[in-house]
């Protein structure tokens, strides 16, 4: 019950800041430290959310193109996709890690557009504790005050390429996006190969948009 509870306050997390990049930003914003980022996107989501379900804006699902478009920009999934598949990434010709890539956005994708048109849109409320910067990298530590009467840890993990942080890993309480995923994906390549697993991945793609 624990893991089926920290799984949905990943996926709030995530779709939190996932619908907060259709927000318009800035050209100057890319130079700003990774926790104004987090902090300017995560606050004015909640806005969007509520907007569309009071009917006041158009639907999260008849914005699908438009946000798809932002999203790209905005999160670095060839970086975390690689990091999912892990040490097997090496092994695959570029056509292979290109489609992987493609499939496994797209899958997480249709399951943040799933997740939130079920979304009520609570009180909870966004405390940006610290951002550590290292490099090219950099950690941003926030808590998700009020979620269901406690506060939950939410790590945001960026990487700075082309001039903008990017979300390449979300961690809460503990538990990676990245790491589950590459849970998954091993419990598979344990018993297929790798075009298997495409295989699978291309029927789920397929099953979610024919939903």
């Amino acid at each position: 019950m624990l893991l089926k509870a920290i799984k949905g306050i990943l996926w709030t997390g995530l779709l939190l800041w996932l619908f907060s990049l259709t927000i318009p930003i800035r050209a100057a914003a890319a130079a700003n430290p990774p926790i104004s980022v987090i902090k300017a996107g995560t606050e004015q989501a909640l806005q969007i959310l509520r907007s569309s379900r009071s009917g006041q804006a158009p639907s999260v699902r008849q914005r699908r193109a438009e946000i798809m478009v932002i999203v790209d920009r905005y999160f670095n999934f060839h970086e975390m996709a690689r990091r999912s598949l892990g040490r097997l990434w090496r092994d695959q010709p570029a056509e292979k890690q290109a489609e992987f890539v493609r499939l496994f956005k797209d899958m997480l994708f249709n399951t943040y557009i799933d997740k939130v048109e079920s979304y009520t849109g609570s009180n909870e409320k966004f405390a940006y504790d610290k951002e550590s910067i290292d490099g090219d990298y950099a950690v941003v530590k926030t808590r998700i005050q009020g979620y269901k009467n406690t506060d939950v840890k939410v790590d945001y993990r960026l990487r700075f390429e082309n001039g903008e942080w990017q979300v390449y890993d979300v961690i809460v309480e503990g538990i990676s996006l990245v790491d589950n995923y590459r849970s998954q994906f091993a419990s598979i390549l344990g018993n297929e190969s790798f075009d298997g697993l495409l295989r699978r991945m291309r029927q789920k793609v397929n099953e979610m948009g024919r939903s």
